[in-house]
C-alpha cells in the first residue's frame, strides 16, 4: 500500500470521526440491536438481512455524499483537485474506510442475532454491496451543492433503484430476478443468514451479478471523479 493511500486513509478516518459518522453508525447499530434483542418474536425471519442491507450499505451511500459535500464546503476538495493525488486513491480511501465500518456493523448484528451464518458468503455480500452503493454515491454526490440537498435528492434517486430488492423475498425466486443487482445482493444476505437456500448455480449467478455491478460502478465513479478533478 502506497504512502499516499495510507495518509489518505488516515485523513478519511479523521474526517469521518470529526463529522460524527461513527457515532451515527453506533446509534443505528444500537437501535437494531435493541430490536433484535427485545422484539425478536415480532419480526420476520428476513428482517436481519434487511437491517444489514439498509444499514452498512445504504448508510454508506448517504454518508459518502455528506462527506464529499463537507469537503467541498471546507474547500478541501478544490485543494485535492490541484494536487497530484490519484483519483483511485481518493476513491478507494473512502470506499475502504466506509466498507470496513459496514463490516464491523454487519458482523456485530450477525453475532447478536445468534443465527447460523455462511461467513464467507456473508462477508462477500457485504463487501460487494458496499462497494456498489458507494461507487454509485460518488457521481450522485457531485451533482449536489449542499448536504441537505443531497440527502433529499439522493433518496429520491436511490429508492426506486433499490425497490427490485424485494424480488429476493419470493420463494422460489425467479432466475431472471437474480440478474437484477439489488435483488441478487439482498438474496445473498438472505441465503448467507439461512433464511433461504440456493443452488450452486444460483449462488454463482448472484455473486457474479453483484461483482459485475460493483466493477461497473467503480468504473462509473472513477470516471466522474476524473472529470471533476480535471484528470481527463
Amino acid at each position: 500500500m502506497s504512502n499516499a493511500m495510507v495518509n489518505f486513509l488516515v485523513h478519511d478516518m479523521r474526517l469521518q470521526l470529526r463529522n460524527g459518522i461513527y457515532y451515527a453508525y453506533a446509534f443505528v447499530l444500537a437501535f437494531y440491536i435493541s430490536v433484535l434483542v427485545f422484539a425478536t418474536e415480532y419480526i420476520p425471519s428476513w428482517a436481519l438481512a434487511l437491517f444489514i442491507y439498509t444499514d452498512p450499505s445504504v448508510l454508506g451511500f448517504f454518508f459518502l455524499g455528506a462527506l464529499m459535500l463537507l469537503e467541498k464546503a471546507e474547500g478541501s476538495r478544490t485543494a485535492l483537485a490541484i494536487t497530484p493525488l490519484s483519483v483511485h486513491v481518493y476513491f478507494w480511501s473512502k470506499t475502504i474506510t466506509l466498507t470496513c465500518v459496514a463490516l464491523v456493523v454487519a458482523v456485530t448484528l450477525a453475532l447478536v442475532a445468534k443465527t447460523n451464518i455462511n461467513w464467507p458468503l456473508y462477508v462477500s455480500a457485504i463487501i460487494l454491496t458496499s462497494i456498489s452503493f458507494i461507487g454509485f454515491g460518488f457521481p450522485i454526490a457531485l451533482k449536489f451543492k449542499t448536504v441537505t440537498g443531497y440527502l433529499i435528492g439522493a433518496a429520491g434517486i436511490l429508492t426506486p433503484l433499490t425497490l427490485p430488492m424485494f424480488f429476493a423475498l419470493f420463494d422460489p425466486m425467479g432466475y431472471w430476478a437474480m440478474l437484477i443487482p439489488p435483488a441478487a445482493q439482498f438474496r445473498l444476505f438472505l441465503v448467507s443468514l439461512g433464511t433461504f437456500e440456493a443452488s450452486g448455480l444460483e449462488l454463482f449467478t448472484m455473486l457474479l451479478v453483484s461483482a459485475l455491478s460493483a466493477v461497473a460502478l467503480v468504473i462509473f465513479a472513477t470516471k466522474a471523479l476524473k472529470k471533476e478533478f480535471g484528470r481527463q
